[in-house]
């Protein structure tokens, strides 16, 4: 963002300096101030997906290392219990995560990060034992106040955002009333003391 605004204001200083007609123009004005505002909401709204995509990276990972611990443990109880009990089915196992590629392993838990954490969950993937479930619950609620605080920062920047463009918008009408009383007034410019 500094490098942006850096680069805006040496265009700045070079068209007050050598183009005056255009350095008056309020319309151009506005316009840059809106292309300003709109590639700095656009900065902030492509951290906070990063951010989000993030956390699904690493709270998927977390529940791959948990499902993968889990099955491990499973698969150790089943051989010593008596092979009726032998049935306990795992989102490792069910999913079949073992025969997989490892990026196809990623892919599944970090899309069954992201649509647990934004509380979507398609059902395609799901816990299978109760102490899955269990762990997903603690994960679900660190899952819904963080998207949560990242949809309320979403938010404020969208109303900050109109907020601002609101702003704009009455500049570009107020200049939109003088260019309508310089065209009555035969093109003649308004007096400064009028514009106050």
């Amino acid at each position: 963002m500094e490098h942006i605004k850096k680069f805006y204001q040496k265009r700045l200083l070079h068209i007050i300096e050598f183009e005056q007609v255009l350095a008056e123009d309020t319309n151009q004005d506005n316009n840059n101030i809106s292309l300003l505002i709109a590639i700095t909401n656009g900065i902030k709204i492509f951290r906070l997906v990063l951010i989000i995509f993030n956390i699904s990276y690493f709270l998927g990972f977390f529940w791959f290392i948990f499902c993968d611990l889990f099955n491990r443990i499973t698969a150790e109880r089943n051989e010593l219990l008596d092979p009726v009990f032998n049935n306990t089915e795992t989102f490792y196992t069910y999913n079949s995560l073992d025969g997989n590629s490892d990026l196809r392993n990623a892919i599944i838990v970090i899309y069954y990060a992201f649509t647990s954490l934004s509380t979507v969950g398609f059902g395609d993937f799901n816990p299978r034992s109760n102490t899955e479930r269990l762990v997903c619950s603690f994960i679900l609620l660190f899952g819904v106040a963080i998207f949560s605080y990242i949809m309320s920062i979403f938010i404020d920047i969208l109303d900050k955002y109109k907020d601002l463009n609101a702003d704009l918008d009455d500049g570009d009408s107020l200049s939109k009333f003088f260019g309508l009383l310089r065209r009555f007034n035969d093109n003649v410019p308004i007096k400064v003391q009028l514009k106050d």
